[in-house]
């Protein structure tokens, strides 16, 4: 880390000396490791070892972005000459109006980096994702089945550097593991999933994902249609991940509601949801997947309350968008890797949760349906949503009857979020998203 900072003051220099009124500078170098395997055979393995520098610079409220995939001098220098070139050659932007600074102290946030991520082995990898692979097929019994299994672990470094005093440092690790069976019996074929991310490798249960994605495939056998209607809704979640994690914390996203493209543009400090929901998004979590010390502009992270009781209390910014509004900056900055710029993303979005598992919760529907998992996301400017059940069950009189088929949720956000009455305490993180279930009390039910 101490190495990339240097390359990073050295690289902010040589855009100063090129003619930069403000530079930033962002060095990352990272080493990831993919093995998928099919039933039993290993399908394929990858390593793939990164490095690079990101450089821009601002002339007269003129931007310019640069980046160059390696950190050696002559390839810097290059790129923060261009970087400059590029922003005199750019159109002012007049909500410019700096990049971040920050003289005070920063968190310190634990559980980030774990060296046994850092050095897993092909054959550890291996031996993991196997174990998956053969619990999952062990679970399913005599029928006829297919497993895809996938481990993926990385390891990285980043150093951030402005011309304003920001420099700063960081590593961190990750590791993901999924299993995916299909099975067919009769006529009947399909499939289900299940997966654990964390920071940390002893995290990951090959045994639990392989018993529980083979549990879910064969609970999805035998799904029906059922007559439609306004029906109250179980969101367990993963759907919740999706629906709230893409749905909502994209729409409270500043520059989303800036550009009047979010279908909360117009209610900030409003009531907007129901009194049960209280979601923060928390950059500071021990452990979490979305933690970080800083974000992706060198700025500290925080504890942003976005919804208290339901009311609309924070938006998540970055410099630019907070400069824009004149407001404090939330330290929400993100980008995929050195060759591209800041946006906005969650930390770890994080919906309180209150009492109940999902088995309560079930048993409180007289009439209804659980949602376990869809991969569709509401329209951003309207909020109407139309979601595919991809998983999901009906409820009569407390208690789970069959799976669901071609069956699909319509309802507006806005009405989704001021409909969730009753909130469980079955908390999962699903990548950035911490959340439990999630009850509405009502939605346009379509199947057939």
């Amino acid at each position: 880390m101490e190495q990339l900072l240097d390359v990073a003051e050295l690289a902010t220099k040589k855009a100063l000396e090129f003619g930069a009124d403000q530079v930033e500078v962002y060095v990352a170098s990272s080493r990831s490791f993919s093995i998928e395997v099919e039933n039993n055979s290993i399908k394929s393995a990858t390593e793939k070892r990164d490095a690079g520098i990101g450089i821009r610079s601002v002339v007269d409220k003129k931007i310019g972005f640069a980046y160059v995939t390696t950190q050696l001098k002559d390839d810097y220098e290059e790129a923060a000459a261009k970087s400059v070139k590029l922003a005199r050659a750019s159109i002012p932007d007049p909500d410019f109006v700096s990049l971040p600074s920050f003289s005070g102290a920063y968190p310190r946030v634990n559980g980030l980096y774990d060296h046994a991520v850092a050095e897993l082995s092909s054959e550890g990898a291996a031996d993991l994702i196997v174990r998956a692979t053969d619990t999952a097929i062990e679970a399913i019994g005599n029928m006829q089945v297919a497993v895809e299994s996938q481990l993926t672990a990385a390891s990285g470094f980043k150093a951030i550097v402005n011309s304003l005093g920001i420099s700063q440092s960081a590593k961190s690790t990750s590791v993901m593991m999924y299993a995916y069976p299909a099975i067919k019996k009769d006529d009947d074929q399909t499939a289900s999933f299940e997966y654990q991310v964390s920071r940390f490798l002893k995290d990951i249960d090959p045994e639990w994902i392989g018993t529980n994605a083979s549990k879910k495939t064969l609970q999805n056998l035998g799904g029906k249609t059922i007559e439609g209607g306004d029906l109250p809704v179980i969101l367990a979640p993963l759907a919740v991940g999706t629906l709230l994690g893409g749905g909502f914390a994209g729409a409270v996203n500043a520059e989303e509601v800036q550009y009047g493209r979010s279908y909360v543009s117009d209610d900030f400090g409003s009531k907007i949801a129901s009194d049960e929901l209280t979601i923060i998004d928390d950059g500071l979590f021990e452990g979490g997947t979305g933690s970080r010390a800083f974000d992706a502009e060198g700025y500290p992270s925080q504890r942003t309350e976005i919804l208290e009781n339901g009311i609309l209390k924070g938006l998540l910014h970055n410099s630019y968008t907070a400069n824009k509004d004149e407001v404090d900056n939330t330290g929400n900055a993100s980008r995929p890797s050195y060759a591209g710029i800041p946006s906005i993303s969650t930390s770890n979005f994080t919906i309180s949760p209150d009492k109940g598992n999902l088995d309560d919760l079930v048993g409180e529907i007289d009439h209804g349906i659980l949602c376990a998992n869809t991969g569709d996301r509401p329209n951003m400017t309207t909020g109407d949503l139309s979601a595919m059940v991809m998983e999901g069950f009906y409820i009569e009189s407390g208690e789970i009857k069959h799976p669901v088929k071609n069956t699909l949720i319509g309802i507006n956000m806005r009405d989704l979020l001021s409909r969730i009455h009753r909130i469980g305490d079955d908390v999962r993180t699903t990548f950035s998203i911490v959340s439990p279930s999630l009850v509405i009390e009502s939605a346009k039910i379509t199947s057939g």
